[in-house]
């Protein structure tokens, strides 16, 4: 089986939490070749989607986890699995590259398609009884009447990730309508999201990762420092978790959209048991997951590929 990963630059990875290191690493010890290429690197040329990609070998080792074996242009055709998994921000290179790899007669995970209709903090509209009380548009007057019913409230820039473009507002504060009207305004021409702050978030929020719509395992991110923000990349800090009703319920509630979709792995953020976000074009944590005595996802998640080829 050939393999490739379109991700960011393999370089930047941080070895010991990158879940694309994972997938890669486990897809290799069951034989596979494996490459890698950026959305950058991707083409159409005369009929023909092709990436300039890398062959590697790849490690967990901080000290050099991956080696080069080979560079070239190459048809996407002949790869037999792509996974995407760059980073957001979601924006329309994003969008554009999603149409290229369209193009392959490659199977790519998850589907392009899929990727860009399951809007990560938007598409949790599709499940208000799931939710926290959410509110997306440009209007300042509706939003300002929308937060007064809360004590605080959380916005959201719609299409970054890792705790990135997020605020928490007290609707009472008298620079309310100021900030969240200059927060509105830097969003340029997107809809933000606004949520009901949920106190619960100083316990952690969880990840729950969803396997071809089954829920597979959990991991718990805790803020530090005072930051309401319980993201990795934000400061968090990851915890083991369990999965439990509610997590089994939302999961099953989302599971027709995900399969629907064609969606493999996904990861549902969860606070106290309410849906915040589906994340589709990179989850991560799996590493973390394994060392908290969790399952393998990457053993999992290749078995399940090899069965659907």
């Amino acid at each position: 089986m050939r393999i490739a990963v379109q991700m960011d630059p393999i370089e930047t990875m941080v070895v010991q939490r990158d879940t694309s290191l994972a997938l890669m690493i486990e897809a290799q010890a069951r034989g596979a070749e494996v490459w890698w290429f950026r959305p950058n690197d991707v083409f159409y040329d005369t009929g023909v989607v092709k990436a300039r990609a890398r062959r590697v070998s790849v490690w967990l080792d901080d000290a050099k986890h991956y080696e080069t074996h080979e560079e070239g242009v190459r048809a996407l055709d002949d790869f037999d699995v792509i996974l995407i998994r760059q980073d957001p921000p979601f924006d329309m290179g994003y969008v554009s590259n999603t149409y290229l790899l369209e193009l392959t007669t490659a199977m790519v995970l998850n589907p392009p398609r899929s990727v860009r209709n399951i809007s990560e903090k938007m598409s949790i509209m599709h499940f208000p009884e799931l939710t926290p009380k959410t509110w997306v548009g440009r209007d300042l007057d509706a939003l300002e009447e929308f937060a007064c019913r809360f004590d605080q409230v959380v916005l959201k820039v719609l299409y970054l990730m890792g705790g990135d473009g997020v605020i928490k507002l007290r609707s009472s504060d008298v620079d309310f309508r100021a900030r969240a009207g200059k927060f509105i305004e830097a969003a340029g021409r997107e809809p933000i999201l606004a949520q009901e702050f949920l106190p619960a978030v100083s316990g952690g929020d969880k990840r729950l990762f969803v396997l071809d719509g089954e829920p597979f395992g959990a991991v718990k991110r805790m803020p530090q420092g005072g930051d309401f923000r319980a993201n990795l990349h934000a400061g968090g800090v990851a915890q083991a978790a369990s999965v439990d009703e509610d997590d089994r319920r939302i999961a099953a509630a989302v599971a027709p959209l995900l399969r629907r979709e064609g969606i493999v792995f996904a990861g549902l953020d969860v606070i106290a048991g309410k849906l915040i976000e589906i994340n589709v074009t990179s989850p991560t944590l799996v590493q973390e997951l394994k060392r908290f005595g969790g399952a393998d996802l990457p053993k999992a998640f290749w078995d399940k590929v090899e069965k659907m080829r």
